[in-house]
């Protein structure tokens, strides 16, 4: 009775459109692709090695289908894979799952794979090397720019007091005095090893603070083991936002507390240019949807004018009781 159910909820056209788009390898291939996360146009012809113009038509097939979507981030597009909030439409997601459950086959799945992880490693080096660098003016640089003053007493007045708070993305620390007068102790975490230096030359000799350095999305965390997580202004800094939701759903207690502070969505070019951001702000509605996904309901979404162009978007979340979170790459 199921499949009538579903079969009443979409038209039959998607049904055909969706088995004929995947009749083709290379759009299979990007399919495959997509499931490691989002990517330009170039980024998918970087990784197959082939015109932007064959690419385009088959990511044109792909979005008619219902397979994937598309969003712009300023002068560039990136493709992804449909979740069921995004299309409403269960068939093409189905059909993806049960192409991705028998990738092994793929006979171009080794190359393609080293190839996106080629470019999700740029990112990461761009971005790493954009933080080693602005280490040491990170603080003045973002009150000029992100204007922590205007969100540091909310993260503060939504933080419960606890036993351990996990601040991702701590960078030269900031924000670890106050998060102290919340937490018994705080772990801070970086990708950028300057950032972390700069924060141990202030708390390292400090036995309530941990300083790690490591990707964002594999914590050196036990599962559980936080009562509260703070992602201020990072994710916007981050290749693939869903896969750190995930990990941050693992190492947070259930019912633990998420606060997330970053940038409304923008078309402010120098951002990417200059601080090396990977997405240009973020639409509410996106991060409402990424959260249901990794387990989290929504408790508050807000957005902060400030005296530049920037809104600020603040995001207060709780981890459902009861869920088993695990990477899906």
């Amino acid at each position: 009775m199921a499949t009538e159910t579903i079969s009443q909820s979409r038209p039959s056209g998607h049904l055909l459109s969706a088995t004929k788009a995947i009749s083709d390898e290379t759009r299979v291939r990007i399919l495959h692709i997509l499931s490691f996360g989002a990517f330009s146009v170039n980024e998918v012809v970087e990784i197959l090695g082939m015109g932007q113009s064959r690419i385009s038509r088959h990511l044109k097939i792909l979005t008619e289908a219902g397979l994937i979507g598309s969003r712009r981030e300023g002068s560039l597009v990136y493709s992804f894979l449909l979740s069921e909030e995004d299309s409403g439409l269960k068939f093409p997601l189905e059909l993806t799952k049960l192409l991705l459950s028998y990738k092994e086959d793929l006979p171009s799945r080794e190359r393609d794979q080293r190839m996106v992880h080629q470019i999700l490693e740029n990112r990461e080096r761009k971005s790493k090397s954009f933080f080693d660098g602005v280490a040491e003016s990170w603080e003045k640089l973002q009150e000029e720019t992100l204007h922590p003053k205007l969100y540091r007493s909310w993260i503060l007045q939504e933080l419960p007091l606890c036993e351990k708070i996990l601040d991702l993305g701590c960078g030269p620390g900031g924000l670890i005095p106050f998060l102290l007068n919340k937490s018994k102790h705080v772990i801070g975490v970086d990708n950028s090893s300057k950032m972390i230096e700069n924060a141990s030359s202030h708390y390292g000799k400090n036995p309530s603070v941990s300083l790690i350095q490591t990707p964002m999305e594999h914590l050196p965390l036990a599962d559980n083991s936080c009562d509260a997580v703070v992602a201020s202004m990072v994710m916007h800094h981050i290749s693939h936002p869903p896969t750190v939701l995930e990990e941050i759903a693992r190492v947070l207690k259930p019912g633990g507390v998420l606060c997330i502070v970053d940038l409304g969505k923008h078309n402010v070019e120098f951002m990417r240019d200059n601080f090396a951001d990977l997405w240009l702000g973020f639409e509410p509605e996106l991060f409402e949807s990424w959260l249901s996904n990794a387990g989290f309901r929504v408790g508050s979404m807000n957005e902060i004018q400030t005296e530049s162009s920037f809104k600020i978007l603040t995001i207060k979340a709780t981890k459902e009781e009861g869920g088993h979170y695990v990477h899906s790459n």
